[in-house]
Parts: structure tokens; C-alpha cells; sequence
């Protein structure tokens, strides 16, 4: 008698270590799932505390409609073969002992699952296995360890968010804080295509290894779309890069980075793959330059391999390189239809200055673009911080931030302004009447006028800096320098 009640206790145990919904359709909240698994998820008041594994089956469904904060066992996990669902305002899931993670939360093949308003953190993060769309919106993943090693370890090893599969999944105005690897991945060989919008992004691999806060690999015939998100490095993190969307085993890629602020990382954007096409549009990329060795690295943008690259209306400064492409990665910079309107400005290292380093033997087309901004540059001082293997394989005219260029006296009318520099209250001289623009050095039209012949009072709103004034006038055109102080 002894040894049968030893046997069901042993047996009652082992039933209690986790707990599988039955796959028969059920719905569950927080509350009916503690109803029916008391042991396993507790409710402690408010709270609840899951003690052991748990696994929602692919018939039934969980549904979080509760303000409330799950904490999770160290070593516990939560698999998810069925639907998940977030409807709650605020949900927290965290560890019931931030110094000893839960290994993370898996959404298996097949589940359909949308995560939103929800804070994960101190877990082994969130493994996305689905080829189904994934929503996470308005959540927030930090400190997750996703380094946590043995059969217990993190269900999501390289980063905080892991994609596997799939397309139309969408990220968006979420948080990625201090995790300890990436903070959105994908992998290698699997094809995801996904939109990351609106997201903040701020010093993620706390592991310092070879990681990028954004590491996308490919997305086959659909997109990765990367847009309006602001990646921050912490620069203690050294080898920390912002975005990575890459190929590296080869098939189609097609991806768009568009509207980011990347600053402060090992390097800015990078992409590898002979398969893939892009555009890089709008982003402001500065001062990724964490390990300071432009032999490993340091751009604002690097291509290798790749078939074709837009590259369009980027600010970028203060990296270790401005644009490096190599292995016969091809890039559009700039055409004479559709100007590049590129700015650079301070990518230095070793003491020189690179805004464009083409190591391919290909021409590359950069027409349109500021290689100096707040310069005035000549066909010398562009050339200057151009690069290449082979020698005139970069066509860079016309460019921006030029030197105003010599008109004849046949052909240009006689302007002078004063004072000069102003505080954007200046008079305008010009023996002809016409009209006038004023652009700043990176092209950008800030100011037009009529002006009448003889002596003109113009009031501007400009920012201190150096501008050019261009009059044309009965065919007749004129440059002048304007300093506004």
C-alpha cells in the first residue's frame, strides 16, 4: 500500500512539472487557464507565477485580456502550437528572479500570434517558428539573456526577437533595450520577409560579440522593409553594429532601409549577398565608429556582393568610411536623371577622409551628391576624399556643395550683396532685373525671389551657415556667396 501511494505521488509530480491544453478547441484567459492548472500557473493576488513549462496546442488559444505581470521559474518556457493574443493594455512577463532567466517563449510552426502592449524581460526571449504573420506591436524586450547555455538555455539564442520563416510579419513602435545579443534576427537560410517600423533600438548586444541590433537575413521575393527606426549603440559595446540585412547563402533577396537614424554602433548599415537588390534611402547614419579599426569595418554604408543598391538622400557623418562597396557589389549613387542628394561629412580614420571608397573595378555612377557638406569644393577637394581600386571608375559631376562655377563676362550680370556675413536681413544689387534662389551647400533650394534692377532688401529665416545666391537674368546667370551668422 505504501509503494502504490509513493508511485501516485511520484507519478502526480512529474503530471505537475508542466502543463499541455487539452487540443480540443478551448479558448483560455490567465485566470480560467489557473482555474484548470493551479499548481502550474498561480495566481498570487494581481499576479500570477508560471512554476513550469506550458504548452498551448494547436487547436486552442490564449488570450491575454488582463493588466497584469506573469512571473515566470527560472528555466520554464512557454510553447505556443495554437493562437496567442494580446488584448490586454499593459502585460508585463518578466522572471519570478531577474538573476536567473526563464528560458523565453516559442511560437511554433503553424500558431498565428499578435503580442502587443507587452513587456518581456530577463527571459531567454521570443522564438518566432511560424511561417504564419506575427504581429508584436507596442511592446517593449529587455535584458533578455539570450546567451543562456544548456538543455535549459534561452529558446531564442541569437537575439531577443528570432524569425525563422514566413512573410508579412510585421514590428512596430516597440522597444529593444540591452538585450544580450540582437535585438530583431532572422536566420540565414530561411526566408522572412518583414516590415520593422517605428521602432526604438538602444544598445542591444550586451554580450559585445558580432552582432548587429538589426541582423536580417534573407527575405526572398518579398521584403525586408526596415523604416523609421532609431538605432542607438552604447558606445562601451564595441563591436555592436546597426543593420545587417544580408544573403550569405545565396537565392533572392530583396530588402528597403528607409527613414533610420543609426548612430553610435561599429558601423552603420551592412549587406552581403549576390542574390540581392535594395534601396537605402533617407537615413541619417553618424559616428559608428565604436571599434575604431577601419580595417574591420567602421561604414556608414558597406555592400559586398551584391546585384544592384539605390543609395538616395542619406546624411552621413563621422564614420570610419562613408560608403565602402566590395566583390563586385554594384551600387547607384547617382545618375544624371536622378541625382543621388547623398551628404557626407567627417568619415575619417588614420587621419584621411573617405565619403565613398569604390574597392570594385566597376564604374559606379555618383552623380549629384554633397561630398564635403558646409564646403565649397572643387573638382580637387571631391576627388580627395573619393576612393578607389581602379583608378576613374567613380563619375561624381556634377556634384553638390560646388564651388560656383566661372561664368564669362559675356554672359553674367553684375550682383553684390552686403552686408555679408548678415543675420538674414541683407541688401541685394544686380544691374538686371530676374529672379534669384538661394540654396544651401547641399543643393537644397531655401529661398526664391523676384528682384527688380538696383539695390533689393530681402529678408530670410535661415539658419546660420554658408549659402549660394544664383541670379538669372535675360539669359544671363550670376553666383555669389551669402554667410548668414
Amino acid at each position: 500500500m505504501k509503494k502504490i501511494s509513493l508511485f501516485f505521488v511520484a507519478c502526480s509530480a512529474f503530471l505537475n512539472a508542466q502543463f499541455t491544453t487539452p487540443n480540443n478547441g478551448t479558448s483560455y484567459t490567465l485566470t480560467s487557464l489557473s482555474a484548470v492548472a493551479p499548481t502550474v500557473l498561480v495566481k498570487n493576488g494581481t499576479d500570477y507565477n508560471l512554476t513550469a513549462d506550458l504548452t498551448i496546442s494547436a487547436t486552442d488559444k490564449l488570450l491575454v485580456d488582463e493588466n497584469t505581470t506573469l512571473k515566470v521559474n527560472s528555466g520554464v518556457a512557454i510553447f505556443v502550437y495554437g493562437e496567442y493574443k494580446t488584448t490586454a493594455t499593459n502585460f508585463t512577463i518578466t522572471a519570478s528572479d531577474i538573476t536567473a532567466p526563464y528560458r523565453g517563449i516559442r511560437f511554433e510552426d503553424g500558431a498565428v500570434a499578435e503580442m502587443k502592449n507587452t513587456r518581456i524581460e530577463y527571459g531567454g526571449g521570443v522564438r518566432v517558428l511560424t511561417a504564419n504573420a506575427f504581429l508584436m506591436d507596442n511592446c517593449i524586450l529587455y535584458k533578455n539573456n539570450n546567451s543562456i547555455s544548456g538543455s535549459s538555455g534561452s529558446l531564442a539564442s541569437s537575439a531577443a526577437l528570432a524569425m525563422y520563416q514566413g512573410k508579412n510579419h510585421v514590428v512596430k513602435n516597440s522597444q529593444f533595450l540591452e538585450n544580450s545579443r540582437a535585438g530583431i534576427n532572422s536566420g540565414a537560410s530561411g526566408s522572412v520577409s518583414i516590415d520593422i517600423i517605428n521602432n526604438y533600438f538602444y544598445g542591444n548586444d550586451t554580450d559585445n560579440g558580432n552582432y548587429p541590433q538589426i541582423n536580417m537575413g534573407p527575405a526572398g521575393v518579398d521584403s525586408t522593409r526596415v523604416i523609421n527606426n532609431i538605432i542607438t549603440g552604447n558606445r562601451t559595446i564595441t563591436k555592436a553594429g546597426g543593420i545587417s540585412v544580408s544573403g550569405l547563402l545565396g537565392g533572392t533577396n530583396r530588402f528597403r532601409v528607409e527613414g533610420n537614424t543609426i548612430r553610435d554602433n561599429r558601423y552603420g548599415i551592412t549587406h552581403q549577398g549576390a542574390g540581392s537588390s535594395g534601396i537605402i534611402r533617407n537615413n541619417i547614419i553618424e559616428n559608428n565608429n565604436t571599434e575604431n579599426n577601419p580595417n574591420l569595418g567602421g561604414s556608414g554604408i558597406s555592400l559586398t556582393g551584391t546585384q544592384k543598391v539605390t543609395v538616395r538622400d542619406n546624411q552621413i557623418r563621422g564614420n570610419l568610411w562613408g560608403i565602402t562597396i566590395l566583390s563586385n557589389a554594384v551600387i547607384d549613387l547617382g545618375t544624371e536623371e536622378d541625382h543621388g542628394n547623398n551628404i557626407f561629412k567627417n568619415n575619417g580614420n588614420n587621419g584621411g577622409t573617405t565619403a565613398f571608397y569604390n574597392n570594385t573595378p566597376n564604374i559606379v555612377n555618383a552623380v549629384g551628391n554633397c561630398w564635403r557638406e558646409d564646403e565649397l569644393s572643387t573638382d580637387t577637394m571631391v576627388e580627395a576624399v573619393l576612393g578607389s581600386q581602379t583608378a576613374n571608375t567613380i563619375v561624381y559631376k556634377p556634384y553638390n556643395c560646388a564651388e560656383p562655377l566661372a561664368v564669362s563676362d559675356t554672359s553674367k550680370s553684375k550682383l553684390s550683396v552686403y552686408p555679408n556675413p548678415s543675420k538674414n536681413h541683407f541688401f541685394l544689387e544686380t544691374e538686371n532685373a530676374g529672379n534669384v534662389v538661394i540654396q544651401d551647400l547641399s543643393g537644397k533650394v531655401v529661398f526664391s525671389s523676384i528682384v527688380n534692377k538696383g539695390r533689393n532688401e530681402i529678408n530670410t529665416n535661415l539658419q546660420p551657415g554658408v549659402y549660394i545666391i544664383t541670379q538669372q537674368s535675360e539669359g544671363k546667370k550670376s553666383n555669389i556667396k551669402l554667410i548668414i551668422k
